[in-house]
């Protein structure tokens, strides 16, 4: 794996002109869950979660204003767009926590619809502490006590091999973004030429720039939820409805996902 030792600007219009390119590949990347010391009781397990569309930019942010516009009947329209984890399991004094069990799952089905509407592939990195050898605790320790480590840049590799050799049996050129800080254009060179990688960069952008940076955010929750142990025992031990409408999300998904450590369509974790 390549990688350069910074990032460079990128132009915002490039980038949206590079997605919008018919046919092309978008695949939009989660930041990743699981290492936060609030989530992280007992042995951490870590997601991080691609969505691949074909999808286009603007329709994917039509797809986002008919969300909203829904959610907005609903009477949250002052919350965060799809926040994420947030959205599934709200921790005490979050927005989301003060919002009633049947009306977040009223919003999670909507979102999970946004999601189907992309036609996506959800390509999924999940790590347990098996897979690691004592990586994940270590890292989990060190975000904690605000120290830097060299796993955290471990797990990052693996994470882009494993996207690298998705991409490799991809018809075309992929884009691949993920969430940027605040109002962050940027590239930095990750993969290698023949996994025909648009700059072979990824390409960073802020979080309401791009539809697709909700559906990855989306997508992680999920996965998450379903396939983590914390997550799991998470949803079960909250409501009924939203434990609920994850579930329909699950059934509607599964045949979607793809585990890029086990290289095989619809596995799961």
């Amino acid at each position: 794996m390549q990688e350069s030792r910074g990032s460079q600007s990128v132009d915002p219009e490039e980038l949206r002109a590079a997605l919008g390119e018919p046919g092309r590949l978008g695949l939009y990347l989660s930041r990743g869950v699981g290492l936060e010391s609030e989530r992280g009781e007992g042995q951490p397990e870590f997601v991080r979660v691609a969505v691949l569309t074909s999808v286009s930019p603007p329709a994917l942010e039509a797809k986002r204003m008919a969300w909203r516009a829904a959610v907005a009947g609903l009477g949250v329209e002052s919350l965060p767009a799809i926040a994420g984890v947030e959205l599934v399991a709200a921790r005490a004094g979050s927005a989301w926590s003060w919002v009633g069990p049947e009306t977040r799952a009223a919003v999670l089905r909507l979102a999970v619809r946004s999601l189907l509407a992309a036609e996506p592939e959800v390509a999924v990195f999940h790590v347990t502490d098996e897979f690691g050898g004592g990586m994940l605790p270590r890292l989990q320790s060190g975000r904690t006590a605000g120290e830097p480590r060299l796993d955290a840049r471990l797990l990052e590799h693996v994470v882009f091999a494993a996207v690298t050799y998705r991409l490799m049996v991809a018809s075309g050129e992929a884009v691949v973004v993920t969430p940027g800080d605040d109002e962050t254009w940027s590239s930095r060179q990750v993969f290698p030429e023949h996994a025909a990688v648009w700059r072979r960069g990824l390409m960073a952008a802020p979080h309401e720039a791009l539809a697709g940076l909700d559906l990855a955010a989306l997508a992680e929750a999920l996965v998450w939820a379903t396939t983590t142990r914390r997550g799991r025992a998470t949803v079960a031990a909250g409501p009924v409805a939203i434990a609920t409408a994850v579930a329909e999300a699950e059934g509607q998904l599964r045949a979607r996902w793809t585990d890029l450590l086990r290289e095989r369509a619809g596995g799961g974790n």
